[in-house]
């Protein structure tokens, strides 16, 4: 890349570099004007109501922009007290990095977001560690996209409000599914699913459904899920469809006055299968395969047991309280992925030559999909990755692979990028294209600093 790269793109990479921080910082000098003008009690000077109408005016700006340059401004910005005391800004560790040309709003947005979550809590968090989260996303901030920080974020609201992670009572009864027959026949269809298991369930189903079948296929995404829709619908129909199945039928019950089994007071039961049905025709049932998988953390699993809070996490990052996924233990087919002290997977496996499926979970779980920074690719569309490679003497680990989706995996194969393991996670350090100090970037899904 180096040498397909001359001086005068050289320079116009560095002069674009410099305008995103000069335009950052930028914009934090003009939130410290909107402070100085609450200050200084400009409104009542001007003849306005409030400084959000004064702003909009002064700046053409629609009010709502106007109110969020306000609110930021009293966020970030250094005020002063009713006894003339100057105070530091409310989230200081944002301030400094937007100062600094090194966040964006966007990630300003994500941030203050965030901490006017966790002050709605009852109780908040102590001021230590509220600061000590405030201060891990801006300095996270500067190596992960708005996007990547909102996955943090999120893990950090989960942690000081487990409880939030439960639907409320009675949320399956909104579930709906509308069908409209239009005249010419057509179907138009629009629904909505409540519980974040059955909606795992459902995206599980038509990814498999719905994936290209095979390099010619020119189909987009949006017909191959209609097909998939239609082929799903098509086999309850068919022999051995939900529809025409009367294996129900014959199936023996358990009589009513029959002792509970020690698995249903387990924590995480077994799940429920039939005995298999008597063969006809030729036709034998395919084996089961996991359909879900749920990483609880072995703190929360414990604290399940006393009732005080936790939650699951599905392979989406939805997280899901410990009482649906014992329900839903159940009734599907899910591995439980249970985690250590330290977050890292609990017997997951021996290592071969070939990733086998327990090692492929372990990956699942590590990385949430593929590993390169900013990549949201779910783990069933990513490859698995050696970063030594086997044919030069690597071996197929955990701590010598990482999810990569095909996009990134020929990525790192041309060599621009390079990966290294550091305290159990994947690191990319860029070229100096995309980075002139080539700072190494955590991989995988973000997590919350131990």
């Amino acid at each position: 890349m180096s040498e397909a790269v001359g001086a005068a793109e050289r320079e116009a990479l560095a002069r674009a570099r410099a305008d995103v921080i000069a335009q950052r910082a930028g914009y934090h000098r003009r939130l410290q004007a909107i402070a100085t003008l609450a200050d200084l009690n400009t409104v009542v000077a001007a003849g306005y109501r409030s400084l959000e109408a004064l702003v909009a005016d002064r700046d053409n700006l629609d009010r709502a922009d106007a109110k969020r340059l306000v609110a930021e401004a009293a966020d970030l910005c250094a005020r002063t007290s009713l006894h003339g005391e100057l105070l530091p800004a409310r989230l200081p560790a944002t301030a400094d990095a937007l100062a600094a040309g090194a966040i964006d709003p966007a990630h300003v947005k994500v941030i203050r977001d965030t901490m006017r979550h966790l002050d709605a809590l009852m109780p908040p968090p102590p001021p230590q560690e509220w600061s000590g989260v405030e201060r891990t996303l801006a300095e996270q901030a500067q190596v992960l996209p708005p996007r990547m920080l909102r996955v943090l974020a999120k893990k950090f609201v989960d942690l000081y409000d487990p409880d939030g992670a439960a639907p409320p009572d009675g949320e399956d009864a909104l579930d709906e599914l509308r069908l409209l027959r239009r005249k010419d026949g057509s179907l138009v269809f629009t629904g909505r699913l409540g519980d974040p298991l059955d909606a795992e369930m459902v995206i599980e189903v038509f990814g498999v459904l719905a994936a290209p079948a095979g390099a010619d296929d020119e189909r987009g995404l949006v017909k191959r899920q209609a097909d998939a829709f239609t082929e799903l619908v098509g086999d309850t129909r068919g022999p051995r469809g939900l529809v025409t199945d009367t294996r129900h039928e014959h199936r023996d019950t358990q009589p009513q006055d029959a002792q509970p089994q020690d698995d249903e007071l387990a924590l995480i039961p077994a799940p429920r299968r039939p005995d298999p049905a008597p063969s006809t025709g030729g036709w034998t049932e395919r084996p089961g395969r996991a359909l879900l998988t749920i990483t609880i953390d072995h703190r929360w699993l414990c604290a399940a047991l006393a009732e005080r809070g936790g939650h699951g996490i599905l392979d989406s990052g939805h997280a899901v309280d410990p009482a649906t996924v014992r329900r839903w233990a159940c009734d599907a087919e899910i591995v439980p992925m249970i985690l250590g002290s330290r977050s890292e997977p609990l017997d997951v496996g021996r290592t071969q030559r070939t990733a086998p499926d327990a090692l492929r979970r372990a990956l699942n779980l590590r990385d949430g999909g593929c590993a390169f920074p900013g990549c949201t690719r779910r783990p069933r569309r990513c490859h698995a990755h050696h970063i030594r490679h086997w044919l030069d003497g690597g071996p197929t680990a955990l701590d010598n692979m990482c999810l990569l989706c095909r996009h990134h995996h020929q990525l790192i194969h041309h060599g621009h990028w390079q990966i290294e393991m550091i305290e159990d996670r994947p690191w990319f350090t860029p070229p100096w294209i995309i980075d002139p100090d080539r700072r190494p970037r955590p991989g995988g899904r973000p997590r919350i600093p131990t």
